[in-house]
């Protein structure tokens, strides 16, 4: 007690995680959960919808189309994929402590968010290219074999032999709903990333308090 007299001294208690908070949600804090999951639901949504449609050219009643979801192609698998990790990382910042992993998942959520556009992007601009020549026909003859339950090697040699590459490819609506997701996400992620910042400046005084004994009371 010598030269301490009056001063308590207080243990030193480790943050409890966020998600374990009883205490209101920030704005900013609500606002990045709301956007997150908004745009994983949206971008998962867009990853099971069409991306593109192919038919033959003189088809203009789309009689024999075939679709190509999002799941049909990598891209839309990675989609789905970054969709779901995205949510993971928002429940691991509520469960980690360190204020620099927390920054770490953010920025993570916000970079998935981009390759959800990136990728969503790159099927529309390219699908002409993507969908019109081999792979197209590969997709062309697995829908029409569904379709008429027959073989779908014959199926595309027979298409190859009529059509060659010549197919229409028409972009679906999964491509700008999965863009949008991507857009939510990116908006989380960035909302996510002012919310570590924000907790970071409100611990600053105290913790520079601590620190100091001549400013203790």
């Amino acid at each position: 007690m010598d030269g301490h007299r009056g001063r308590a001294t207080l243990p030193n208690v480790p943050e409890r995680p966020e998600i374990l908070s009883t205490a209101r949600p920030t704005p900013i804090r609500l606002w990045g959960f709301l956007f997150l999951v908004a745009g994983a639901v949206v971008a998962g949504l867009g990853a099971v919808l069409d991306w593109a449609t192919l038919g033959f050219p003189g088809d203009e009643q789309g009689t024999l189309d075939v679709a190509v979801k999002g799941v049909d192609v990598w891209e839309g698998k990675v989609v789905l994929a970054s969709s779901a990790l995205a949510l993971l990382g928002m429940l691991a910042m509520r469960l980690v402590e360190g204020t620099e992993t927390r920054r770490v998942l953010a920025f993570g959520i916000a970079t998935l968010g981009a390759l959800v556009i990136a990728l969503a992007l790159s099927v529309a601009m390219r699908a002409d290219a993507r969908f019109g020549g081999s792979e197209g026909l590969d997709e062309m003859a697995a829908g029409l074999a569904e379709q008429l339950g027959e073989d779908p090697a014959s199926i595309r040699a027979e298409l190859e032999e009529q059509v060659g590459d010549q197919l229409r490819v028409d972009v679906g609506v999964g491509v700008p709903v999965t863009v949008a997701g991507g857009v939510l996400i990116d908006v989380g992620g960035a909302l996510g990333l002012l919310w570590v910042r924000q907790r970071t400046a409100a611990a600053a005084p105290g913790e520079t308090a601590a620190a100091d004994p001549s400013t203790a009371p």
